[in-house]
């Protein structure tokens, strides 16, 4: 059996349990990556020092505390006690951590999962704050929120302050050229050889998942668009469960449209009022987004498999409606250094049927590190294309839902018919003020709510209807946001449907 690898060759083990995924951060390396990584601890840092009224004789929690950096904050800045929940073995560094700097007497640790612990006061004992870094990639994948949401309806006063205090994803049409240039075209001159077929072999795999990679801002296409907003006051474990967006956006930037990037952005408001109606504290944002300092969470791109400039050979297009499984980093890859590849069991270097096995792996650090996922970890993603959609010369596409089978063993099926294959002077090339869109649906795992089903479904922007508001070009949508716009100034009720 064939196992997925990353660019440095580590291999991706087998399924693992809920204890083995606590017990993967007890690897001090991912510690090391997540404290290191500036623009993520320096958010927190800004957000906590910045706002100390809220921390200042408070009693605070540190969901998912690792090693403690955050509970360190916290009481650095004046909190009575901060509760630090760690499920992994690292929890008894904490203890150590906190005697050495001399706040053993306000740090108090629980290692278990916060679902399961009791604070002292027993159930009428509240926090006024709670803190938690739970993002993963493109905000939910291998996230802690549904953690994050128990402990606030369990914990937090109902004056109480989350922080973050919201989180945003973000989309937006992209070209890879990069990421074409380094891992596709590679292969087409070896030393004076024609690898194209390990070429069209490494595209093909790019096309079953989501690829963390990271995107450079001069390859998005469009204005980014904010596709979802969380409360996370007020969210509930129902909300994340599922949800789905539409967007169409105006292109900006002319060039290949190769796929979708997500992002997300974290906010932290610490925006007060004294009693005499002076404003205390501020607002801070962590953004994992391209025009941002790089974050280990990178960008997570759905690749469409459009093929890239210079390239000499035919590359496999977006299937109209392939379902195929797929899987993002989990556990411990949640922390890398490498981009995303995957391995395909019983592929061939055409995109006739094949039977695959997509199974994720990131490097974590130098070494390379193998990291075992359960097998219900595999995160399928389906992309569509529209009945008429506006592509490229000769670029075509079937539609057969019924050439896809999920099997138990993480594989997929994917018939000849479902999959074309187009000439670098075909790709998706799209020109300025020209209309995209896309429907995107994020489906929880019932078997690993850590995990989410991702559909892409590609909009025709002539034929399907825009939400409201709409912030794509067309004159309709401009005039409804115009008008929206100007309700919200002056104040008056204007229908728009």
């Amino acid at each position: 059996m064939s196992e997925a690898t990353d660019e440095g060759g580590a291999a991706v083990g087998k399924g693992r349990s809920d204890d083995d995924y606590f017990s993967s951060y007890e690897d001090v390396q991912i510690h090391r990556l997540m404290v290191g990584d500036t623009p993520r601890t320096q958010a927190y840092a800004d957000a906590i020092n910045k706002n100390k009224h809220l921390f200042e004789g408070k009693v605070a929690m540190d969901v998912g505390a690792g090693t403690g950096i955050l509970s360190l904050f916290m009481a650095a800045a004046g909190a009575k006690k901060v509760y630090a929940v760690e499920a992994s073995g690292t929890a008894a560094l904490i203890e150590r951590v906190a005697r050495d700097n001399g706040f053993s007497h306000v740090i108090q640790v629980f290692h278990d999962r916060v679902e399961n612990i009791t604070l002292p006061g027993g159930d009428e004992e509240k926090v006024d704050v709670l803190v938690s870094e739970w993002m993963g990639f493109y905000l939910l994948h291998e996230s802690m929120l549904n953690s994050v949401i128990c402990a606030r309806e369990r914990f937090l006063a109902d004056d109480g302050i989350m922080f973050p205090s919201e989180a945003n994803i973000f989309a937006c049409p992209c070209s890879l050229q990069t990421m074409y240039r380094e891992q596709i075209n590679f292969w087409d001159n070896v030393y004076g050889f024609n690898m194209s077929a390990v070429s069209d072999y490494a595209l093909k795999s790019k096309l079953t998942k989501p690829e963390v990679h990271d995107v450079k801002e001069s390859d998005l296409l469009a204005q980014p668009t904010c596709i979802k907003k969380f409360n996370l006051r007020w969210v509930t474990e129902e909300e994340i469960q599922l949800f789905s967006t539409t967007t169409f956006v105006g292109i900006n930037r002319p060039g290949a449209y190769q796929g979708i990037c997500l992002w997300f952005e974290c906010s932290f408001d610490g925006r007060q009022y004294n009693e005499e109606g002076e404003e205390l504290g501020t607002v801070v944002t962590l953004s994992t987004s391209p025009s941002s300092p790089p974050t280990h969470w990178k960008q997570t791109v759905v690749v469409f498999g459009y093929a890239s400039e210079n390239t000499s050979h035919q590359h496999p297009t977006t299937p109209h409606d392939k379902n195929v499984n797929t899987k993002l980093p989990t556990g411990t890859d949640k922390i890398h250094e490498e981009k995303v590849n995957i391995c395909q069991k019983e592929t061939t270097a055409t995109v006739s049927n094949c039977t695959e096995s997509c199974k994720l792996k990131t490097s974590r650090d130098e070494n390379r590190v193998e990291t075992s996922g359960a097998e219900n970890d595999t995160i399928p993603v389906k992309i569509s294309s529209p009945k008429s959609q506006k592509m490229s010369n000769n670029t075509t596409h079937n539609n057969n839902d019924n050439n896809m089978t999920n099997n138990s063993d993480n594989t997929t099926r994917t018939n000849a018919n479902n999959t074309t294959r187009t000439n670098a002077n075909n790709m998706n090339l799209v020109e300025k003020d020209e209309v995209v869109g896309w429907k995107l649906t994020l489906n929880q795992s019932s078997d690993n709510i850590r995990h989410y089903t991702m559909t892409v479904e590609m909009l025709d922007p002539d034929i399907e209807e825009h939400p409201i508001p709409c912030y794509c070009p067309i004159p309709r949508c401009l005039i409804i946001t115009n008008m929206m716009e100007k309700e919200m100034e002056d104040g008056d009720i204007i229908d728009c449907t």
